[in-house]
């Protein structure tokens, strides 16, 4: 028998090799195409961050798409909301955004220039939760009372950190804190700096966001006094509200995924389909609530008009309140 030339062997060896990479192939393209990049505006170690970091695993299952995080916590044309502004409207840039996105663009004098309802299209509310008004177990204080009281008097200096001045954090402490008290608000470099510095007795109380404060106050490392909620949450019952139809104060933290404004209707859908299915799994239910964390609406729609109600009403409290933050 005549022995195959080199050049045969070489043929059917790449004709082999082809096939064995063809289930390959066209398992990267079942598998929801390039992987996305989710912009998250801060700082790592938040809880917008906890939420992208473990929806990206989540999301990369078979037939998912794989997200990549990518923290910007820049300012002016650097921070990550703007962008995602200018990244291609093809679905494949989102942006992680929290209440303080609100915040920002409603700070005076002109807020921070960037127009969240123009700029970006909503995609999907992915959760809500309350800010946790939090102690050092340091602290002499059980009430939020007894913390006004102190902020009020000349013999202690309050310091409360925040993780940013115009953000959800730094707004509820400065509408919180009397003018005239002897207290003082330390802005970190993001939520976990912040929280460091307040479980390190470095600063003495902070708002924090309840899937970051959950863990530190099981494990006494915080003391909590109340929450920012409209009522009672579950998770966090026996806290009293700071909600008082009487006065000026924030709600709740939320969370929710916009794209750049350009981007097509049916593209937005495709991706809120996707993230939509993925919260509905049972571990991943299961993960918020264990957090504190409530699901938000379905309709983008929605998430859109909690953006604008938002802006309107911190703008509002910031001017009645005559804050520079």
């Amino acid at each position: 028998m005549q022995k195959a030339s080199t050049g045969a062997r070489l043929v059917r060896a790449f004709f082999c090799l082809f096939s064995l990479l063809l289930p390959v192939h066209e398992t990267a393209l079942a598998s929801g195409g390039p992987p996305a990049r989710v912009v998250v505006p801060t700082t790592p170690g938040g809880a917008a961050s906890l939420q992208a970091e473990y929806l990206a695993e989540a999301m990369w299952r078979p037939g998912g798409q794989a997200w990549i995080v990518d923290h910007r916590s820049g300012f002016g044309r650097e921070a990550g909301e703007a962008v995602v502004a200018r990244s291609p409207a093809d679905g494949q840039t989102l942006l992680l955004a929290s209440a303080s996105l609100a915040v920002r663009a409603a700070s005076p004098p002109t807020g921070s220039g960037f127009d969240p309802t123009r700029e970006l299209k909503p995609v999907i509310h992915l959760s809500s939760t309350p800010l946790v008004l939090a102690v050092h177990p340091a602290v002499p204080v059980t009430s939020l009372e007894q913390l006004l009281a102190l902020a009020r008097g000349q013999k202690y200096r309050l310091e409360v950190a925040a993780s940013s001045a115009a953000g959800l954090d730094g707004l509820a402490a400065a509408m919180l804190l009397p003018p005239v008290a002897a207290a003082r608000i330390s802005i970190r470099r993001g939520e976990s700096a912040a929280l460091r510095a307040l479980t390190g007795g470095q600063v003495d109380a902070m708002f924090v966001a309840a899937p970051l404060a959950v863990a530190h106050v099981a494990a006494g490392r915080l003391r909590p006094l109340a929450t920012t909620a409209a009522s009672r949450h579950p998770v966090l019952a026996a806290l009293p509200t700071l909600a008082n139809p009487s006065r000026d104060f924030v709600g709740n933290q939320w969370y929710g995924l916009f794209v750049p404004a350009g981007t097509a209707d049916e593209v937005v859908a495709d991706v809120h389909a996707r993230v939509r299915q993925t919260l509905r799994a049972e571990s991943v239910v299961s993960f918020f609530s264990d957090r504190a964390l409530v699901p938000g609406s379905d309709d983008p729609a929605a998430l859109g008009a909690l953006l604008r109600q938002d802006m309107a009403r911190y703008a509002a409290m910031i001017r009645r309140a005559g804050l520079v933050l």
